[in-house]
C-alpha cells in the first residue's frame, strides 16, 4: 500500500478543507503563481501582471532561507498553483519534494539553475543576483505562462518587455560603478551579492572561506576570522557587504569592526524587502546604496 508522506498528509488536508477540486486560478481568473524565493515571484509579477497571483513562500523580512521549513500551507498553494518558480541548485530543495507529491492539476515548472545552465555542488546559488541573466528567466516564465494561458499571450509578451527595460537602468548603474570604481577592494560576509558585485566591476578580496561557513551555518575558522580581520580597514577594503537577514555572532563582530574603523557597511538581504518592492526597485535601492559606500552615485 503506498504510504502518504506527513508533507503529503498536511497538504491533503489543506486542499480537502478548501473543496474537492481546487482552482489553479482565483474567482477572477487570475492564475495561481508560487514561487520558492520573492525574488523570483516579484520578477513573475512582473512579467504576469493583473492574470497572475503570486504566492512567494519565502519573503519574510526576518528569514533565513536556510532555515526555511514549508508549512501546509505552503505545499496547499505548490499544489494548485498553474507555474511554479523555483531557483534550483539545492537553495531550495524543499521544492522538489513538494512538486514530487503531485498537483491538483497540469502544472509547469520553471528552474532557474536549469534555465541558465547553471550547475555545480560549489556554485553559488543567489542567481537573481545576477542581473544580467535575469532576464533569461523572465523569458522561461514568460513562455509558460503563454503555455497554460496563450489568450494573454501578448500581454505576458508585453510584460517580459516591460521589465526587461525596467533593468536597464540598474544595470547602467552597475556599468556607471565599474567605470567610476574599477577593481575597487570589498568584503563579503556571505556570497550573495557576489554576482552583483563582479558585474560592477569590484574585486572581494574578503576569505571565501569565511562567507562559504556563514553561508553553511558553520562557524568560521579561525584563520578565515583573522583573515578578514586584518582587511576591515579603510586602507584594505572599501565597502563591507552584509547580508542583513542573516545575523552570527561572526557577521556581528565583522559589521561592528567595519562600522568602528571607518569601513561603509552595505546591507543587502537574500529576499525582496521590505516585500511589497518590485525585484527592480529592491536591486536600485541596494545598487544606490553600494555606489553612495563607494563614494559616488548612480
Amino acid at each position: 500500500m503506498h504510504r502518504m508522506t506527513p508533507l503529503l498528509l498536511c497538504c491533503a488536508a489543506v486542499l480537502a478543507a478548501c473543496g474537492t477540486s481546487p482552482s489553479a486560478t482565483t474567482a477572477s481568473g487570475r492564475l495561481r503563481v508560487v514561487a520558492a524565493e520573492s525574488p523570483w515571484g516579484a520578477v513573475a509579477a512582473a512579467v504576469g501582471g493583473d492574470h497572475v497571483v503570486v504566492t512567494s513562500l519565502l519573503s519574510a523580512p526576518g528569514a533565513d532561507p536556510h532555515e526555511y521549513q514549508p508549512t501546509a500551507s505552503a505545499a496547499a498553494a505548490v499544489a494548485t498553483a498553474r507555474v511554479v518558480v523555483m531557483n534550483g541548485l539545492g537553495y531550495d530543495p524543499y521544492m522538489s519534494r513538494m512538486l514530487a507529491q503531485g498537483s491538483a492539476g497540469p502544472q509547469r515548472v520553471v528552474e532557474a539553475a536549469t534555465v541558465l545552465g547553471v550547475s555545480g555542488s560549489d556554485v553559488n546559488p543567489h542567481l537573481w543576483y545576477n542581473l544580467a541573466r535575469v532576464p533569461a528567466v523572465a523569458a522561461a516564465i514568460a513562455r509558460n505562462l503563454i503555455a497554460v494561458d496563450p489568450g494573454h499571450a501578448a500581454d505576458y509578451r508585453a510584460g517580459l518587455s516591460a521589465f526587461v527595460s525596467s533593468l536597464r537602468p540598474d544595470l547602467a548603474s552597475l556599468r556607471a560603478i565599474r567605470s567610476a570604481h574599477p577593481h575597487a577592494p570589498v568584503l563579503v560576509t556571505e556570497r550573495v551579492a557576489d554576482y552583483l558585485l563582479a558585474e560592477a566591476g569590484l574585486d572581494i578580496v574578503s576569505p571565501e572561506s569565511f562567507a562559504r561557513a556563514v553561508e553553511s551555518g558553520q562557524s568560521p575558522s579561525a584563520a578565515a576570522t583573522a583573515s578578514i580581520d586584518a582587511l576591515v580597514r579603510p586602507s584594505r577594503a572599501d565597502a563591507l557587504i552584509v547580508n542583513s537577514q542573516v545575523d552570527t555572532p561572526a557577521t556581528a563582530a565583522v559589521r561592528d569592526r567595519a562600522r568602528s574603523s571607518g569601513v561603509p557597511v552595505v546591507l543587502m538581504t537574500e529576499t525582496v524587502q521590505p516585500p511589497a518592492l518590485s525585484f527592480v526597485a529592491w536591486q536600485s535601492r541596494q545598487i544606490a546604496a553600494l555606489a553612495t559606500a563607494l563614494g559616488g552615485s548612480t
